[in-house]
């Protein structure tokens, strides 16, 4: 009889102090500054437990990028506490069947998030080798036949590059990229690195911009400003066709134009709508 009173005691202290440790992070969540950690932690666990969970139930169903939309939906439902939403343009593009390399701009973790909406058929990604070791997302990665490049070594990015024209080629694959290399926020684009672009050239298919607008709205790491609610935009546009420039440097400058210039286009359009009055910096 003892023991079932403590026991019962000790489960109920642990319901009250998950509440209290529940009701504080709720409170912190709507609260600018401590609110961009919580967040941002919650969006780090939503993207680690998405990757595993929906990577074991992906393991029975064997590497597929199919595999990609159960992981997604996963990942995506962990993120509706954090209301964001996104409005996309063209995707029909992107249905074609036919092998193309996927190029968008790339600001923050939350490309992750944006990115599951446009995703289609038969496509895969290159990842940076790092996140081989980044727990859940690793075993989504294997699963989705996903493809690691070692930026840092020309001899390995070089060999990576030709298994996935091999890839391209035999199984008539997309490959989603993106040509700055690395996350950046600021209103310019950097400029775009080679490797899409000769990827493209090598394998003679065309390449599709994908456009999306500023987290600026609602997201800003030097602020540490999380706002819920946020809306991004997106849009994809039509094909450029590999040959369209000789030059590998005037393909990459031709469409880091255009994407630059749409996603201006995008911010105006949430500023005359959801963000009217709204000032971006």
């Amino acid at each position: 009889m003892t023991e079932d009173v403590e026991s019962d005691c000790c489960c109920r202290g642990f319901w009250f102090w998950a509440a209290i440790i529940f009701a504080f992070l709720t409170v912190l969540w709507n609260i600018r500054g401590p609110g961009y950690y919580v967040k941002g932690i919650y969006y780090s666990l939503a993207l680690t437990l998405g990757g595993l969970i929906g990577g074991l139930l992906a393991v029975p169903r064997g590497r597929s990028t199919n595999n990609h939309y159960l992981i997604f939906r996963i990942f995506r439902y962990f993120c509706l506490p954090l209301r964001l939403n996104i409005e996309y343009k063209h995707a029909d593009i992107l249905a074609r069947d036919e092998p193309c390399i996927i190029i968008a701009n790339h600001q923050s973790a939350l490309d992750v998030w944006a990115m599951t909406h446009v995703w289609p058929e038969n496509c895969i990604v290159m990842l940076k080798s790092s996140l081989k070791w980044l727990p859940g997302f690793n075993l989504c990665a294997y699963v989705c036949e996903s493809i690691f490049i070692n930026r840092f070594s020309k001899e390995k990015s070089h060999k990576t590059v030709d298994q996935t024209l091999e890839i391209i080629v035999k199984k008539k694959r997309k490959v989603f990229m993106y040509p700055e290399g690395t996350r950046n926020a600021k209103p310019e684009l950097l400029p775009f690195k080679k490797g899409a672009f000769i990827l493209a050239k090598q394998a003679k298919i065309s390449l599709i911009p994908i456009a999306f607008s500023s987290h600026k709205f609602f997201y800003e790491h030097e602020k540490t400003r999380f706002d819920s609610n946020g809306h991004i935009l997106a849009e994809v546009m039509e094909p450029v066709p590999y040959d369209k420039f000789d030059s590998i440097d005037d393909l990459a400058a031709y469409c880091r134009t255009l994407i630059q210039a749409k996603r201006e286009e995008l911010d105006r359009e949430l500023m005359e709508t959801w963000y009217k009055g709204q000032k971006l910096e």
